[in-house]
Formats: C-alpha cells, sequence, structure tokens
C-alpha cells in the first residue's frame, strides 16, 4: 500500500506569520491559526490503511507546537467530514491562517482527486462525485472564504479499488497515470508541495508513519526555518530515508518567506529583494521570490542589486550566489569563482551549481568536465532539480564521465517528476532514438507532449517533428506549423528554419508565402544558421520594395518584443 502526500499553501495575502502573532510594525493583532485535521484508517468497503490517522496525529502534534488551533477528526464518514468542513469554514475570520490535513483514501479520475469518507459505497468511477469528496471544491470553497492563507494537505492512499491488474498503484478515469493529479490554484502566490512527485508513488516506511509525514512534521518545529527551507529539509530527509526512491517536489510563486518560529532578532516575513527579484534561480533551494531564467538575466540590473545586498548582508550566502550568478552572465568569471568559493564552504547548493557551470564553460576557471560533472552530482543528490538535469544529461552525452543510458534515464526521471520540462525533452529523445533502452514511440510522444504543456521550447519542436512526418502519431502539418510557431516564440532556432522551410514551399497544404518564409529564415540567419541565410537570400531577390520595408518593420517588432 503506498500513499501520497500534496501540500498545497495559497496565501491569498503577502504578509501573514503562521506562528503566534507578527511584529508590531508588521500589525497590532495577532494572527489566529486554524487547522481542521482529517485521518481516515478503517473503511468499511475498502482496504484499511496503515498510517492514515498515526499521520494526522503526528502532523496535528507538530501543528500546535508552531501555535495552530487544532480540530481533528477520525474515521469519518462523509456526513461528518463535510459537517466539519462547514463548521470549519463558519470560524474562519479575516487575515487567519488555516490548514486543512486529510489522510486516508484518494483516488483520481479524470484529473480530479476525491477523499474517501470511510463509508464511501464505491461501485465505480462514476460512483465517486456521489460518494467522496473533490479535492478542487474543498480548495475552492476556502479560498471562497475571508482566511489570509490557506494551507491544504491531501495526504491520499493511492490503491486503486477499481484496478484489477497487476499493479495496485494504477489510477483510474481512462488513463495510466500512477497517484494523484496535481491540484491548481487560481490565487497569486502559491506553494505546492507533493510528498513525491505528481503522477508518482509515495512509500509507507516501516515505521509507524510515511517518511514523508515524519520529515514533515519534524521540519515543521525547527526554529529559524521559512516555509520554503522547511519542504527542501523535508525533501532531502525523504530522498536519504528512500535512498532516491521517493523526491517531494515544489511549485512556488511566492514573493516573501514565512518563518514558522523565528530565532529572537529575527524576522519572521522575509521579503524578496532587488536581488532576489533580478537574479533569481528557478532551481535554486534557496530562492525566495519568482526567478529569471539565465536567458533573461539582465547583468546591468542584476549586478549593482546583488553588490548592493551582498554589502547589507555579508553572512547571507543566498546574495554572494545570485551575485556571482549575474557576474557570470556578465563574462566576469574568476570574480563568480571566488564568491561561489566562499558560498560553497557554507554549504550552498546554488553555488555548487554556479561553479560547474563555471567548469563547464571555462569561465574564470579552466574548462574541466569531469569537475563540472562532480559539482552537479553533489548538488543534484542533495535536492538541485536543474543539477538532476543537467547529470542526467551529461549520462547521456558522454561529458565528464562514462557514457551511461541508464543512468541517464534515472537522474532526468528525478528531474521530470519535478517538472523540470527540458529533462522531458530529453527523455523523449532517449526513447525516440532507443538509446539504452528499447525505441518507444508512444512513450517519446507522451514525454514530448508533457514537456509542450509545461512550455519547453525542445520539446514542442521535436513533438511538430514526429506530425510533420507523420511518426508515431498522424501525418498534421497544421499542429505542427502551431507548434513550430509555439517554440519560436520562445527563441528556438531549429522552430525559425521550420517555419521557413514550411512557408516557403508551401507545406501540406498551407499556402506558401515567401514574405512569412523571409521573416522566419531571416531570424534563423541571425542565429547564424547558414542554410536559412542561403534560402533568404534566394527569396529576397523575388519581394518589391515595399515588402522588404514590411519585413523589415515586422523584424524590428520582433525584436522589440522579445527584448523590451
Amino acid at each position: 500500500m503506498t500513499y501520497i502526500r500534496l501540500l498545497m499553501l495559497s496565501i491569498f495575502t503577502a504578509v501573514v506569520l503562521l506562528t503566534g502573532t507578527v511584529s508590531a510594525a508588521e500589525t497590532e493583532k495577532p494572527v489566529r491559526k486554524l487547522a481542521l485535521v482529517i485521518g481516515n484508517k478503517t473503511y468499511e468497503k475498502l482496504p484499511v490503511l496503515k498510517n492514515s490517522v498515526a499521520d494526522a496525529e503526528l502532523i496535528s502534534g507538530a501543528l500546535r507546537k508552531v501555535g495552530f488551533d487544532v480540530t481533528l477528526l477520525a474515521n469519518a464518514d462523509k456526513t461528518a467530514m463535510g459537517r466539519a468542513m462547514v463548521d470549519f469554514r463558519n470560524r474562519i475570520q479575516p487575515d487567519d491562517i488555516i490548514v486543512i490535513y486529510f489522510a486516508g483514501h484518494g483516488i483520481q479520475a479524470n484529473e480530479e482527486n476525491y477523499l474517501v469518507p470511510v463509508d464511501a459505497a464505491l461501485g465505480s468511477v462514476e460512483d465517486l462525485p456521489w460518494f467522496a469528496i473533490a479535492a478542487n471544491e474543498v480548495v475552492r470553497q476556502f479560498e471562497a472564504s475571508q482566511a489570509g492563507s490557506l494551507i491544504f494537505i491531501l495526504d491520499a492512499c493511492r490503491d486503486n479499488p477499481f484496478w484489477s491488474g497487476k499493479s495496485k498503484t494504477r489510477s483510474i478515469g481512462g488513463g495510466t497515470t500512477r497517484g494523484l493529479a496535481r491540484i491548481a490554484s487560481n490565487k497569486t502566490g502559491t506553494l505546492i508541495a507533493f510528498s513525491t512527485s505528481p503522477g508518482a508513488v509515495a512509500q509507507d516506511g516501516s515505521g509507524g508513519n510515511s517518511p514523508y509525514t515524519t520529515a514533515l512534521a519534524e521540519t515543521l518545529v525547527e526554529p529559524g526555518q521559512s516555509i520554503e527551507t522547511i519542504f527542501k529539509r523535508a525533501r532531502a530527509k525523504v530522498v536519504k530515508e528512500t535512498e532516491g526512491k521517493q523526491l517531494p517536489w515544489e511549485n512556488s510563486s511566492l514573493v516573501t518567506d514565512i518563518v514558522l518560529q523565528p530565532r529572537a532578532g529575527e524576522k519572521a516575513i522575509i521579503q524578496a529583494s532587488p536581488c532576489d527579484l533580478a537574479a533569481a534561480h528557478p532551481s535554486d533551494p534557496d530562492r525566495i521570490g519568482p526567478s529569471v531564467e539565465y536567458a533573461n538575466l539582465d547583468p546591468n540590473i542584476a549586478i549593482p542589486a546583488c553588490e548592493a545586498a551582498v554589502k547589507q548582508d555579508p553572512p547571507n550566502m543566498r546574495f554572494k550566489t545570485l551575485l556571482a550568478r549575474a557576474l557570470d552572465k556578465a563574462g566576469r568569471g574568476e570574480e563568480a569563482r571566488d564568491l561561489n568559493e566562499i558560498a560553497m564552504k557554507a554549504g550552498s547548493l546554488a553555488a555548487y551549481h554556479n561553479m560547474g557551470n563555471l567548469y563547464r564553460k571555462g569561465l574564470g576557471v579552466e574548462k574541466d568536465l569531469p569537475k563540472a560533472f562532480e559539482l552537479y552530482l553533489y548538488a543534484a543528490e542533495r535536492g538541485h532539480v536543474e543539477d538532476m538535469s543537467n547529470v542526467g544529461y551529461m549520462y547521456m552525452q558522454g561529458q565528464g564521465v562514462k557514457q551511461d543510458y541508464a543512468q541517464a534515464l534515472k537522474w532526468l526521471s528525478l528531474a521530470a517528476e519535478q517538472n523540470w520540462s527540458w529533462a522531458l525533452d530529453k527523455i523523449g529523445l532517449i526513447y525516440m532514438k532507443g538509446l539504452g533502452t528499447k525505441a518507444d514511440m508512444d512513450k517519446a510522444i507522451d514525454y514530448f507532449q508533457r514537456g509542450t504543456n509545461l512550455g519547453d521550447r525542445g520539446s514542442m519542436v521535436n513533438l511538430a517533428s514526429l506530425y510533420m512526418k507523420g511518426t508515431g502519431v498522424k501525418k498534421d502539418n497544421v499542429i505542427a506549423r502551431d507548434l513550430f510557431s509555439r517554440a519560436a516564440r520562445l527563441g528556438a532556432v531549429a522552430a525559425y528554419i521550420n517555419l521557413g522551410n514550411i512557408y516557403a514551399e508551401g507545406k501540406g497544404g498551407i499556402k506558401a508565402d515567401p514574405m512569412e518564409a523571409a521573416f522566419w529564415y531571416t531570424l534563423a540567419s541571425r542565429e547564424g544558421r547558414e542554410e536559412a541565410l542561403k534560402q533568404l537570400q534566394g527569396i529576397l531577390t523575388g519581394l518589391s520594395e515595399d515588402e522588404r520595408q514590411q519585413l523589415d518593420e515586422r523584424l524590428d517588432d520582433w525584436s522589440r518584443q522579445k527584448f523590451g
């Protein structure tokens, strides 16, 4: 029997405190903290669960230690669950911090997660809306309250009573996805954390509580830890406990860090600084606020912002690694190296990642791919998602390490399970080309589609190419063109060339358009693609002066939209 734990934190207002009263400077009114914890174990029609009530009790104790007023409900039928939720909602006052925790059977059907009461008499998938409670509806109802923040913890067993095959953890609802579906919130400033990646399986462990619940309860009560740090520390514990078989996952758009138990003299709310906003890395475990892709990082803004942050707070390693990242982008490798070395001694994973990049490029240090691999591996083993992807890719290519497709697939999969979209594309290539495994176009297409759904331009290009050729899918040049167009807007050079070819040749019923072809060939030629330049030269000779002027205007518009 296995468990999935989904923790969803939706912060409706930026400044809240989860551990008592905020400082007088923030507000004079204490912030109330309420929690509803439900643990269902003894089911009438479904298998009895192992840890659900014990996990609910463990979380209740941890929440009480950090100041929550906890209502604990065990082995609740649907009426009791519904009444408890209504009563709980009616207690909510403006700015309250709310936690709802459910441990018990949870089933996914058609991308909806259902919390199953102990009296549920489920005969088929169609019975779920009648006998169970939709998780998304719980989120919607409490988001509509006046709460200042909402924490929704779904700790649900995935044994599927409708599955009669060999696997007991296969989801229902017309798909073969394992586990529960993601839960989304329309509220800004959210943190979504999974005990394992969406659609994957988690473990019960050998004790009375699951590895994730144990780790989360322990880290919740540690003083001086921010919300995001708590999740990261819990993840590291779970990875160690399960020997890498279970990898917790988070996705955050928070612009503040909330410290559960501030130490004396420390702030309860840590605002994202100008340095964070200018240079924060997407997968930095210590990130505060939204991230900045390397391609979009402006060193002219980031360097002075981060220099000021380092000067103001010299012991803070986060600012040093962000400054190092900005210096890297500016080509100032030696300065970046020196900062990274300081932060590495303090244990910063971001610094190990940064230094791996320097050795990979030979910037500020002598190029050394084995050294880069070693640094990436250190960070990857401790939860740095991009370095999981980097390690996988270097195994795939034989860069700095002996080529090993099995290891490549392992590490890329760990990154993909956390929805690192670049890794999804590379796994798709492994299955498409049969690298170290049997070629499987269905799997390749699935990974390319998942990457596409997450906005990865490489996945879009590869999926579009399959539609162009009719490989593994029904040939459809219209879909291919649309995918290439999406990838092109994200700066994929291969998409520029393919779009140029489509419009130059009028492929698949798409009308030939020399002006459109010239536009995409120009963009590709600007990126150094000689084949595009040759095609462009042939088209330009047939364009009128007015058409060339229109082309130049459109190219200018493209540049302004891309670079601001």
